[in-house]
C-alpha cells in the first residue's frame, strides 16, 4: 500500500499553477503565479519525496536519507 503511493510520482506529472497576464500584474506586487486548488495542491504535495535527487536529504544538516525514513513512516 504505501509503495504505491511512494510511486506516485511517476504516474503524476509535475505542473506549475497559472501564470497571471504580466498586463495584469502591472499593477501590484501579488504573486506571479495563480494559487492551486486544493486539489491540485494536493496532488502536487503527493510527488514529493519521490524526485529521485533528494534534495532533502543532501541539505539535511546530519545527511539523514530522507526518502528511506518517509518511506518507514509511510509503512
Amino acid at each position: 500500500m504505501a509503495s504505491n503511493r511512494l510511486l506516485q510520482f511517476v504516474t503524476t506529472p509535475g505542473a506549475m499553477p497559472v501564470k497571471r497576464e504580466a498586463q495584469e500584474r502591472l499593477g501590484d506586487f501579488a504573486e506571479i503565479y495563480r494559487q492551486y486548488a486544493s486539489e491540485k495542491a494536493a496532488e502536487q504535495a503527493s510527488r514529493c519525496s519521490q524526485c529521485g535527487v533528494p534534495l532533502c536529504q543532501v541539505h539535511c544538516p546530519v545527511q539523514n536519507n530522507i526518502p528511506d525514513w518517509l518511506k518507514l513512516t509511510g509503512e
